[in-house]
């Protein structure tokens, strides 16, 4: 690892950037890991902490590094691709990119009436009930993504005694209760991230995160549940193919 050798006429942020993401390139600092603590960092550099952290922040803001709370800022393996050219669930995403899936399941509510949005997008009316599930996502323990799923009751009667921790919910959907998910609808923005959001997401410096709602339908076009899904901008990217119509 070459030492690092502060110039004049480029800012000392922009040169301590440059100098990380040489390592991070040349291997030193290895892809999937940790970077060394900010006090080590900066003592090692011999720039200031806010220097650093400068630095680290734009490595952050182009998708090479993020941060964990209370943890530190860690090197991207590589974002993950979300193709949205097939309809997969989260687990399978995951397991295809290689990566561990799991959740934490942060809500179950049963017995909801559904308010106006969700009536029009689930075809339901008033005198329906629906199922709220907030669940965090993980791929190899790294928080992925922030979901809300609302499904109508009658569709999955008896859905609470499923380990939704553990178990993939479109494959107790279409194996279970036999309502196979054939196609979806998908519309993706950008928000703003809340404090809490932030939190559980392990983010502490993005001030957007993408959000998306999908609808996934069965048989005979019935809407089957919504999702509302919030991803942290550095670690997704997702891709269309689109052929030209002719």
């Amino acid at each position: 690892m070459n030492p690092f050798k502060a110039k004049k006429g480029t800012p000392l942020y922009k040169q301590v950037y440059d100098w990380i993401k040489a390592n991070i390139d040349s291997g030193h600092f290895e892809m999937g890991r940790q970077l060394p603590p900010e006090p080590t960092l900066s003592r090692d550099l011999g720039v200031s902490r806010s220097t650093l952290r400068q630095a680290l922040q734009l490595l952050i803001d182009e998708g090479i590094c993020y941060q964990q709370q209370g943890k530190g800022t860690f090197i991207h393996s590589k974002r993950s691709r979300y193709e949205l050219t097939v309809l997969t669930s989260f687990t399978e995403q995951m397991m295809a990119k290689g990566k561990r899936p799991s959740s934490k399941l942060l809500e179950f509510t049963t017995n909801l009436v559904p308010d106006s949005y969700l009536q029009l997008k689930l075809g339901l009316t008033a005198n329906d009930r629906i199922i709220k599930i907030v669940r965090l996502r993980f791929g190899d323990d790294v928080p992925m993504s922030l979901e809300t799923v609302y499904i109508d009751e009658k569709l999955c009667v008896g859905l609470e005694k499923y380990d939704l921790s553990n178990k993939s919910m479109y494959h107790i959907i279409e194996n279970d209760y036999n309502h196979p998910v054939l196609n979806g609808s998908i519309s993706i923005e950008p928000d703003e991230i809340t404090e809490k959001e932030a939190t559980l997401l392990e983010v502490t410096s993005n001030k957007s995160i993408l959000h998306m709602e999908s609808i996934n339908y069965t048989r005979n076009s019935r809407p089957l549940f919504i999702t509302f899904a919030r991803y942290p901008k550095d670690r997704y990217i997702f891709t269309v193919n689109m052929p030209r119509r002719r």
